[in-house]
């Protein structure tokens, strides 16, 4: 047939690949540099222990900070006081 074009068989080589499991190499482990906790902050720094909950309510805090166009939503009596705890456990250590 005049001006039939033939289609690019694309991916056929994927249906005549052998299905032997191709040799995995060992991945080369790679050290990462530890950097040791110092005992206590330089001069210039303040050094402040939070637990889990006290991080994830800073990390809400900034999410809120980083989003102002949304309507603030009121913190239950719960989260004002956990909220207000650790203001005054940041306050205490400017």
């Amino acid at each position: 047939m005049p001006g039939f074009r033939r289609a690019q068989l694309r991916g056929s080589d994927e249906l005549f690949r052998t299905t032997d499991a191709p040799a995995v190499a060992e991945p080369i482990p790679v050290e990462v540099p530890a950097h040791p906790v110092p005992a206590a902050p330089a001069h210039n720094l303040r050094s402040v222990r939070l637990t889990e909950d006290e991080i994830a309510t800073l990390v809400d805090a900034v999410q809120h900070l980083k989003f102002p166009g949304k309507p603030p939503a009121r913190p239950s009596i719960g989260d004002f006081e956990s909220l207000e705890e650790l203001r005054q456990k940041l306050l205490a250590h400017l």
